[in-house]
């Protein structure tokens, strides 16, 4: 039992390749006569925050609207694009 052991340290998850990242969008300078989407995953009182929210909003701006999107985790582009959840 002279002989050496070699031990080769590896990692289970092997080789991870970066996802494509992007820069954020600029930031909007101003409100007027924008939509503006709220996303609600349905917990709970989210909805009075979003009410009293659009109201505020409606008030410093008023040209801009507000769509109240609601889903899971995952709202579909199409669905943001057109203000409809499923």
């Amino acid at each position: 039992m002279s002989e050496k052991v070699k031990l080769e340290v590896v990692n289970p998850r092997g080789v991870i390749e970066a996802k494509k990242t992007y820069a954020p969008s600029p930031r909007v300078k101003d409100l007027a006569g924008k939509r503006v989407g709220l996303y609600w995953n349905s917990k709970h009182g989210m909805d009075n925050f979003y009410t009293a929210f659009a109201e505020m909003l409606k008030k410093r701006y008023p040209t801009a609207t507000t769509d109240l999107l609601k889903g899971a985790f995952l709202i579909r582009e199409e669905d943001a694009r057109t203000g409809r959840t499923r």
